[in-house]
C-alpha cells in the first residue's frame, strides 16, 4: 500500500490538482447525477460524463499558469455572483428597520436607517452630499 501512494505522488508531481474550479464541477456533476437517478436521460448522462472528463482533465494537467488563471477567473465571479445574493438577502432581512439608496456619485449602496421624507445623505466612500426622499 505504501508503494502505491508513493508511486502516486510521483505521478501526481507537477501536475496541477485540485482547486476550487475542480470542486465546483464536481459537485454540479454529482447534482446532476442524482437528478439523473430520477430522469433517466440519455443526454444527461453524456453531459455528466463530460464534466467528469474536464475535472480529470484539469486535475492532471500539467498546463499550470493556465488552470491558475482559469480558477481566478471562476473564483472573481462566484464572488461576485455570491455577494449579489448576500446583498439581497440583507436587503429582505433589513426591511422592517433600513433602505438601501445607491450614491449618485460613485454608485457606492448605503444603507440608511428607515425615516420617512427627505434625507440629507453624506457617502463615506466619496465623500458626496446628496438628497434623497425616502417614502416608505
Amino acid at each position: 500500500m505504501k508503494n502505491f501512494f508513493r508511486k502516486t505522488a510521483e505521478f501526481m508531481q507537477d501536475r496541477y490538482g485540485n482547486d476550487k474550479l475542480n470542486t465546483f464541477i464536481l459537485v454540479i456533476t454529482a447534482f446532476l447525477y442524482v437528478i439523473n437517478l430520477f430522469a433517466r436521460n440519455s443526454i444527461m448522462i453524456v453531459i455528466i460524463i463530460l464534466l467528469l472528463g474536464i475535472a480529470i482533465f484539469r486535475a492532471l494537467s500539467k498546463n499550470i499558469n493556465k488552470r491558475l488563471y482559469e480558477n481566478r477567473r471562476f473564483t472573481d465571479i462566484f464572488t461576485a455572483v455570491s455577494d449579489f445574493f448576500k446583498r439581497q438577502y440583507m436587503r429582505i432581512r433589513d426591511i422592517k428597520t433600513h433602505r438601501y439608496v445607491r450614491c449618485p456619485y460613485c454608485k457606492a449602496q448605503l444603507r440608511l436607517k428607515k425615516r420617512t421624507g427627505v434625507q440629507q445623505i453624506h457617502c463615506p466612500r466619496c465623500g458626496g452630499d446628496f438628497k434623497k426622499n425616502i417614502l416608505f
